[in-house]
């Protein structure tokens, strides 16, 4: 070939449009070129929104879960030629209002204290919405998706019940004057963080009742004298006469009951168990981020030479890429 044949004596008279690129990541005009009847276009959505975060659970403080209430004492059987029973001392309730209720003591021992109530739960946060299309040449580029909502913060349980104190035996199944055998009783259990209720110890005095969980620090087992209650909050445990004090603080619990004296011979029972804590409920979550869109071309995409365009682009993180071949 000659030197100096011009590009059009080389492409049959007719001129060649160089190749290029535009790109967008916000919108505007796509001007074809003139000579150019054919683009490929590659694009995508802006990001999806993240999903909004979990409510939590209501109160002040959160999910206010009640203490429990605490057991009573197991009592006393008694002898004096006939089987009689002495009645151990009430449990104290637990904290918060209204509160779980503390044990009666019955003939067949301390009862059991009420678990405390729980706390509400919070609601789910709401879903994000997808992200916004993008559009150019008669395509549309879907957004990212939306995030999750957040869970929502759980409640918070209510303490357990102190158990109540055991009743004692007598051998054989019958009452003996004037015994002190037989089998003193054992002290009742505790609720989640309160004091086990003491053991019989002797034939004088029955066992004194444990210690109220505190909201914070547990409460001490009532093993050899009235039991303080943890601290805060927590009711203090029943002399062996008396009844457990109630909790003063909405997680705390009651103190549990004394078993209660004889004026005569007999065997006595446990001191019931200290009421527990209610639980802090648990926070929410943040809600989960949004997704980014996978780009998606569409090739040879006739267009008019000279032609224009609008070209919108999805926000945040959008983008429209155009390009073409020579031609």
């Amino acid at each position: 070939m000659p030197i100096g044949t011009p590009k059009v004596a080389l492409f049959g008279g007719k001129s060649v449009v160089p190749g290029g690129t535009q790109t967008f990541n916000s919108p505007g005009t796509f001007t074809v070129p003139v000579g150019v009847s054919s683009v490929n276009i590659t694009g995508k959505g802006g990001n999806g929104n993240a999903g909004n975060a979990g409510n939590p659970s209501p109160g002040s403080p959160p999910a206010p879960a009640k203490g429990g209430g605490a057991g009573a004492g197991g009592g006393v059987r008694t002898t004096n030629g006939n089987c009689f029973y002495t009645f151990g001392g009430t449990g104290g309730n637990g904290g918060g209002s209204p509160p779980a209720l503390g044990g009666n003591s019955g003939p067949s021992g301390g009862n059991p204290g009420s678990s405390g109530t729980s706390g509400a739960s919070g609601n789910p946060g709401n879903s994000g919405t997808s992200g916004n299309p993008s559009t150019g040449l008669n395509r549309t580029f879907s957004g990212g998706s939306a995030g999750n909502g957040g869970t929502a913060g759980t409640q918070g349980s209510g303490g357990n019940g102190g158990g109540g104190g055991n009743i004692g035996t007598f051998p054989c199944g019958g009452c003996i004057f004037n015994c002190f055998c037989g089998t003193y009783g054992s002290g009742g259990g505790a609720g989640n963080g309160g004091g086990f209720g003491g053991n019989a110890f002797n034939a004088a005095f029955g066992a004194y009742g444990g210690g109220g969980a505190g909201e914070c620090n547990s409460g001490s087992p009532g093993d050899t004298g009235p039991r303080a209650g943890g601290t805060p909050g927590g009711g203090q445990g029943g002399t062996h006469t008396g009844g457990g004090n109630p909790g003063n603080a909405t997680r705390a619990g009651g103190g549990g009951g004394g078993a209660g004296q004889a004026t005569t011979f007999g065997t006595f029972g446990g001191g019931g168990g200290g009421g527990g804590r209610g639980n802090v409920a648990a926070p929410a979550n943040p809600g989960n981020p949004g997704t980014s869109p996978n780009p998606t071309t569409f090739n040879a995409q006739p267009v008019t030479p000279g032609g224009s365009f609008p070209i919108s682009v999805g926000s945040p993180g959008g983008q429209v890429v155009i390009s073409w071949n020579p031609q």
